[in-house]
């Protein structure tokens, strides 16, 4: 995994919180989209991180509605 984008993370971390995504959710969610490796095509996510945006994706769209 690449290295963690602080200032991206802190950004995606509170964002993240106010769609009222928890809080262990947004953590885990804001640590992979700040560590996405741009030169892999999958972004050097595992499965598990693939999982972890989806659920946190699901959570910010139902709230939406």
């Amino acid at each position: 995994m690449s290295e963690v984008n602080q200032e991206f993370y802190q950004v995606a971390f509170q964002v993240l919180v106010e769609e009222s995504v928890p809080e262990y959710l947004a953590d885990a969610a804001a640590r992979i989209v700040a560590s996405d490796d741009i030169s892999d095509q999958s972004l050097g996510r595992t499965p598990i991180d693939i999982e972890i945006c989806a659920q946190v994706a699901q959570i910010v769209t139902d709230g939406k509605n």
